[in-house]
């Protein structure tokens, strides 16, 4: 059969079926939203469709904003027919092509007239901004303010691919960014995707989102994504995508709990870890403050180089004046692997540390000590957190020990 009367028939004959996926908060143990995603019927003489497919074809026939349709129409209508649908009911999750804007039907009402026929209301549907190229990205912001004053919520789908790029965010102001599986795949052993997960994470919240980690399909990536912020999970570890007769959703409880279970308990043992951390640095660095007092200005060097010899933990030692200069060697370990190159190199004696937030911390905001936050080392091109610590000598002369500690692990 051609494609055109392919396409043509199915979308005559609504010849698509609903599946749901649920979308899980561990924190309310609750399945909290159900995404629709249609699954096209078989052709007479080719078998079942791929999703995909189908809209690459509608896409090339100028049919694209019919499919569009077809397809949220009939997810409104499905979701209406559920039967035993907890309360509160989880919210529709429904895609919306974002490229069918340069066809100019932004302000049709379609979504909003749709939502209405089908008995529901716009505060029960998310409707999920795909990554999809849009020349009128003027058209696609009023299209998101109009329907987010109507009650709609809005997320940004699969952010990290396509289009669905950082200028989105900051645009459409979404309820919620839902980071690809791209990311999610394989993050519990990788530590860039994690980095960057929990960068994605910090500006959803900062700007007011909430974070749904796709596509996990493993504990472990349901444990990291929980661990690094993600308040909503969809996947495959959860549940795949049911027709709506094979939707139980209170067969996922246990799931749900175990997983929020591990939540809580990786919570409480990263909160001690951080503790004992903590306590860690400072005794550390009030050893080696007093070591330093007893020994007086003209053996800091001494004392450092035996510092970073007898402490792993410490892959730089250094002393800074009243003024932030620094009046010794930077004294590095014998056992970390650093970087030594035009970009990462130790600061040599009599640099300038005096902007350094380890500084003036001491100095200005009159701490007794100061702990960075991890941060890439100039010095050894490693992540390190620096502890600052005010050295006040018998004789009235004060200087700041700074430790550069390894974050890597």
């Amino acid at each position: 059969m051609p494609a055109t009367q392919e396409l043509g028939d199915l979308i005559v004959s609504e010849n698509l079926t609903i599946h749901f996926q649920p979308i899980i908060s561990l924190k309310q143990q609750a399945v909290v939203g159900l995404e629709a995603l249609a699954r096209p019927g078989s052709s007479p003489g080719c078998g079942p469709l791929n999703v995909l497919q189908l809209f690459r074809m509608a896409q090339e026939e100028k049919r694209l904003l019919e499919l569009d349709r077809l397809c949220r129409r009939k997810a409104l209508n499905t979701y209406r027919g559920l039967a035993s649908l907890p309360e509160p009911k989880p919210l529709l999750f429904v895609n919306f092509e974002a490229s069918v804007i340069d066809q100019g039907v932004e302000g049709s009402g379609a979504i909003r007239q749709a939502v209405k026929e089908s008995g529901l209301s716009p505060e029960d549907v998310v409707i999920e901004i795909n990554e999809s190229r849009v020349v009128d990205s003027a058209g696609l912001k009023r299209f998101v303010d109009r329907h987010r004053d109507q009650g709609f919520l809005i997320a940004l789908d699969d952010l990290g691919t396509g289009e669905s790029n950082l200028p989105r965010v900051a645009a459409l102001r979404p309820h919620i960014l839902k980071l690809d599986r791209s990311l999610v795949a394989g993050i519990d052993g990788d530590y860039f995707k994690q980095e960057t997960f929990k960068c994605l994470v910090s500006l959803g919240h900062g700007v007011g989102c909430l974070i749904l980690a796709e596509g996990v399909e493993t504990q472990a990536e349901v444990d990291v994504c929980a661990s690094l912020g993600a308040e909503l999970f969809q996947g495959f570890n959860f549940s795949r995508a049911l027709p709506a007769d094979g939707l139980h959703l209170q067969a996922l409880s246990p799931a749900i709990h175990a997983a929020g279970q591990r939540q809580r308990e990786s919570a409480v043992k990263a909160i001690h870890a951080r503790g004992a951390q903590a306590l860690n640095m400072r005794r550390l660095s009030d050893t080696i403050r007093g070591t330093l007092v007893a020994a007086a200005a003209g053996s800091f060097d001494t004392v450092l180089e035996r510092v970073v010899r007898t402490e792993p933990q410490v892959e730089c030692a250094y002393m800074l004046d009243h003024n932030g200069i620094q009046v010794t060697e930077t004294h590095k370990s014998p056992f970390a692997a650093l970087l030594t190159n035009r970009l990462f190199s130790p600061a040599p004696k009599g640099t300038d540390h005096s902007n350094k937030e380890y500084f003036y911390s001491l100095v200005d905001a009159k701490l007794e000590r100061y702990i960075t936050e991890n941060y890439l080392s100039l010095a050894t091109g490693r992540h390190c957190r620096t502890v600052s610590s005010l050295v006040d000598l018998p004789g009235g002369e004060s200087y700041a020990l700074c430790l550069d500690l390894s974050a890597d692990d």
